[in-house]
């Protein structure tokens, strides 16, 4: 897993690596700039360029381009410096000192084949002043290739919004990845994330990492022969109304595919006699109902427990009092994985999230940002804008895991934090919220901790989201059915890591 580290973190660990072990701040410095110059220099070799112009602030991320510049220069390379700054920090005025080429005291009219961003780095908060706001505005209208020094500039490095930003074709994220490269609109302006190692190194444990499949292939082991359904768990999806007859068979499909033993699909009355046979394989199940929506029943909730290793709840529901007792109750008695999505976090808003603090069961929470907006009564945009940390607070705060969903999606328990950065446009479609419960759901019902079964399935989600976008041909036409169809793929993906890492 890809350490991700917070502003503060980062901070933490220059200062860290430079007081404490005694590592030059130049020597960082100079080796930022290398790491800088060699993206810049397999783009210009990949494009035919000569040309580089670095734009440079006046702080150490200013430093790490002046430095660039200079090795781009001896190596051969045609460059000059725009500088913003005339009062740079003292790491930043050692490398100017160090520069030889040509320097420049307005942007230039000429066009250069690459362009350096070193203006601001992960410190930078707010929105630039008109100077730099300018300069921003030149870069992205130049026409030219453009390599940010760890981050684009004027991009939040923790939440990953902006005001005025420049758009990167390459990103050199020096040391380690940053949140805001992730999250919100920082996927859209980083362009190719390269992450470089230049020796700084952490003085605790991080926070946060970035999964790969490697991370999850451990969960998906050779199976033994002398197995049967019952050695993979049961999971039980309680789901559907009138209104919305496809989210149960969505989320029970996805169940079947991820490794579960079985799966039980259980569906208010008045639908069940149109579900017959349309999911063979699940154990269908009519629950007490009314109006079309289910009910709240002891004695069948009771019957659904019974055996069960994970029950997943809410898709496709619609919000009720009913819905929100039956929750209720499967907190207090149920003993396995309760996973809670759509309509059932909707009626936890409605009805009041405390039942969270007093539970039997594992919890795992499938929010989208709307969603966990009305969860944790905070405005939509602060959400958008600080999700992540939002979502770490309220796991923390009611003891649970969190999947605050999105391009990048963040699962955390209050203590770390998992993003996946696995997935596609394709799957901004509805019914993709469906199929990741079941996932989730069957991969709990293995007796999967919440934080993997929550990370593992939002990336096998993305995986097969991928593969269908790619058969496809494109990101418009996939529907939900087409990623179930897709999952065997991604769970292959995910067992072919463990093999291909021993190799």
């Amino acid at each position: 897993m890809q350490t991700v580290l917070t502003c503060a973190e980062m901070r933490a660990a220059d200062k860290y690596t430079i007081e404490t072990l005694g590592v030059p701040s130049q020597a960082l410095m100079e080796r930022a700039g290398e790491a800088i110059a060699d993206e810049t220099e397999k783009l210009l070799r990949e494009t035919g360029g000569r040309s580089v112009l670095a734009v440079c602030g006046g702080g150490n991320n200013g430093g790490d381009g002046w430095c660039a510049a200079r090795l781009l220069a001896e190596r051969g390379f045609e460059t000059a410096v725009f500088s913003l700054s005339e009062a740079p920090s003292p790491d930043c005025a050692a490398q100017r000192s160090l520069y030889a080429g040509r320097i420049l005291s307005k942007f230039p009219d000429e066009k250069f084949d690459v362009i350096i961003d070193a203006i601001f780095g992960t410190g930078f908060r707010s929105a630039p002043t008109e100077r730099f706001a300018a300069a921003i505005a030149r870069i992205n209208a130049s026409g030219s290739k453009v390599v940010s020094a760890d981050i684009p500039s004027g991009l939040n490095g923790d939440c990953g919004t902006f005001v005025s930003c420049v758009k990167a074709d390459v990103t050199v994220a020096v040391g380690e990845l940053k949140g805001g490269l992730l999250l919100a609109d920082g996927a859209d302006v980083c362009g190719k994330v390269v992450r470089k190692d230049i020796g700084i190194r952490l003085p605790a444990a991080p926070s946060a990492g970035l999964c790969g499949a490697d991370d999850f292939s451990r969960l998906f082991p050779a199976r033994k022969k002398n197995t049967n359904k019952g050695t993979f768990g049961k999971a039980v999806i309680l789901a559907g109304s009138v209104s919305y007859s496809g989210a149960p068979f969505l989320s029970a499909a996805a169940a079947l595919k991820c490794g579960c033993g079985y799966v039980q699909l259980a569906v208010p009355a008045e639908i069940f006699p149109h579900c017959i046979g349309k999911l063979p394989e699940a154990i269908l199940t009519e629950f007490p109902s009314e109006g079309g929506r289910i009910r709240f029943d002891e004695e069948a909730l009771q019957s659904l427990m019974q055996g069960a290793n994970s029950v997943a709840i809410g898709m496709g529901c619609g919000v009720s009092r009913a819905l929100y007792d039956a929750l209720a109750f499967l907190l207090s008695e149920f003993r396995g994985t309760l996973v809670i999505d759509a309509d059932a976090l909707n009626s936890l808003s409605e009805y009041g999230v405390d039942i969270l603090r007093e539970k039997s069961c594992r919890v795992i929470l499938t929010p989208h940002p709307k969603e966990f907006s009305r969860l944790c009564g905070k405005p939509l945009d602060e959400v958008l804008k600080n999700g992540a940390a939002s979502a770490k607070e309220f796991a923390a705060e009611y003891g649970v895991a969190v999947l605050l969903k999105g391009h990048t999606s963040v699962v955390t328990n209050g203590r770390f934090s998992i993003f996946n950065a696995e997935g596609t446009p394709a799957l901004a479609k509805g019914g993709s919220g469906d199929v990741l419960s079941g996932i989730i759901a069957s991969l709990a019902a293995r007796g999967i901790g919440t934080m993997d079964s929550a990370a593992c399935g939002a990336y096998l989600l993305g995986k097969a989201g991928n593969f269908a976008a790619e058969e496809a041909e494109n990101e418009y036409s996939v529907t939900a059915s087409d990623v179930i169809a897709k999952l065997p793929r991604a769970v292959s993906f995910i067992a072919r890591a463990s093999s291909e890492a021993q190799k």
